[in-house]
């Protein structure tokens, strides 16, 4: 028999296309045009296409020339989220260590299935996790995992919920036999985020079956609403309570809620995507009264704690309960779920298994910085939010719609002498042509069925001047757009 012979490489990957550019000088040009307007350039998506190749190129390129290609696309059309005027979303601009600890993220490229294939990593993770365990006021017992944002870890969080709700027997039957032929639902707000109906379709639940509890003035859920919820012959699978809602940043009665979830034994979701990070700033702490004894909890690392994304967890006061929906084997993961720390696996606390080594730029964001600084801008963007509320309430041609409980505002430019179809129309204007300016971005948005000015604070760079200049402008934009109605 012939010896078979070994097969011969005609083409590697070079390693040696790392000299030929400049990465902290690509990442240093990027950061010293952050605060470039505008914000984002009105684009059609044609156009943008049209600047890349139609197919997958066949034949390589040196990597300088494939920057030169991306520069206009990437220079130009690339929204600017560390811009200090970006007010449009919950979304942080990301900090200065992150483009280095992502792109260390990458050179390792650690698959964090468990401690066993990725020790270090695993390691690092744990840790963040316990140090955020602990900010929450969970018990030693507590756990929790890395995933990439907010709708998966609610998604992941109900799923648990549902199963400690009927019974490990929902992974073999499905939701309406265990159920045992009552209608199942889940409690939320008005207020809630949508990533809950998301959640309740993919998991057999139906968006149907979300009730949505009606809130009070200042957009928390109405107690004695919630409470009615329970005297009906239905199945209450969860509540879901928001710490931080995403519209106006409301933060439910945690404390009551927990009561009432715990009279009835029924699993209590804090959704803390957005306001998490507040628990880092003794200011605000109180806000979050009754948030420790929540039986799962998620917070967004990319929103209120700066990180670029994606960085989000789940938090699980007693883990046991994920554990036992999660766990799986197979030939080659023979792993328990309550195994010592050299045997842990994240997907016994989560749907993932392959999984990227989020944790590090946390991680190395955490130690660079350290908590105290971390809350102080957390508190300097809700002091910056108070401002712009005051100075609204300063002027009469501004009123409040919602008033910051955290770092959102909105509000309206208003008229006494225009109607309230009016008023909207001018403050659509407003934001389209502030938009349109650069300076400053706001996301179109609606409360009480009205378009509303909504201002979003989770950015270190914003400053009391760019307040004092977006309120100039809305005042200039709004006077010149009702002046038009006037002459009509």
């Amino acid at each position: 028999m012939k010896k078979p012979e070994s097969p011969v490489m005609e083409a590697e990957f070079d390693l040696s296309v790392l000299p030929e550019f400049n990465f902290t000088e690509i990442i240093d040009e990027v950061l010293r045009n952050r605060t470039n307007d505008p914000i984002v350039i009105a684009s059609r998506a044609k156009d943008l296409a049209a600047m890349l190749p139609d197919k997958l190129p066949a034949a390589g390129a040196p990597i300088k020339e494939v920057l030169e290609r991306l520069n206009n696309l990437l220079s130009n059309h690339c929204r600017r989220t560390t811009h200090p005027g970006f007010f449009g979303y919950v979304a942080s601009g990301g900090l200065p260590v992150d483009p280095f600890s992502h792109a260390l993220v990458a050179a390792l490229n650690q698959n964090v299935v468990g401690y066993p294939g990725a020790p270090a990593a695993a390691t690092i993770e744990q840790t963040v996790i316990k140090w955020l365990c602990e900010y929450a006021g969970y018990p030693e017992q507590a756990d929790g995992v890395f995933l990439s944002g907010g709708s998966i870890a609610n998604l992941t969080a109900l799923s648990v919920a549902i199963a400690s709700c009927v019974g490990s027997d929902i992974r073999r039957v499905g939701l309406a036999q265990a159920c045992d032929g009552k209608r199942p639902v889940i409690l939320c707000s008005t207020a809630t985020h949508f990533s809950i109906q998301r959640a309740a379709a993919m998991l057999g639940v139906g968006t149907d079956n979300v009730i949505s509890v009606e809130t009070d003035d200042c957009n928390r859920v109405r107690m004695d609403r919630l409470e009615e919820q329970f005297q009906y012959d239905h199945t209450v699978l969860c509540v879901v309570a928001n710490a931080g809602s995403t519209t106006t940043g409301a933060v439910d009665p945690l404390a009551d809620i927990a009561d009432l979830c715990s009279a009835h034994s029924t699993w209590l979701h804090v959704d803390a995507a957005y306001g998490g990070g507040a628990l880092l700033c003794p200011e605000l702490r109180h806000l979050f009264n009754g948030i420790d004894r929540a039986d799962s909890i998620s917070m967004d690392l990319h929103k209120w704690f700066f990180n670029a994304i994606d960085s989000s967890v789940l938090l699980y006061r007693n883990p046991s309960a994920a554990r036992e929906f999660f766990y799986e084997s197979s030939d080659y993961i023979l792993f328990p779920p309550d195994g010592p720390p050299e045997q842990h696996m994240f997907f016994h606390l989560g749907p993932e298994l392959s999984r990227r080594f989020r944790a590090l730029p946390a991680f190395m964001a955490f130690c660079h910085y350290g908590a105290e600084a971390m809350g102080r801008n957390i508190f300097h963007n809700v002091e910056c939010a108070r401002y712009l509320a005051e100075l609204v309430d300063y002027d009469d041609n501004l009123e409040i719609v919602a008033s910051p409980q955290l770092s959102i505002v909105t509000f309206r430019f208003i008229d006494k002498f225009l109607s309230a179809v009016q008023i909207d129309l001018v403050n659509e204007r407003i934001r389209e042509e502030i938009e349109k300016q650069g300076q400053f971005l706001m996301s179109a948005t609606r409360l009480q069925g009205r378009p509303v000015l909504r201002v979003c604070i989770v950015n270190h760079a914003t400053r009391s001047i760019h307040i004092e200049g977006l309120i100039d402008t809305v005042l200039e934009l709004g006077q010149k757009s009702a002046k038009e109605f006037h002459l009509q």
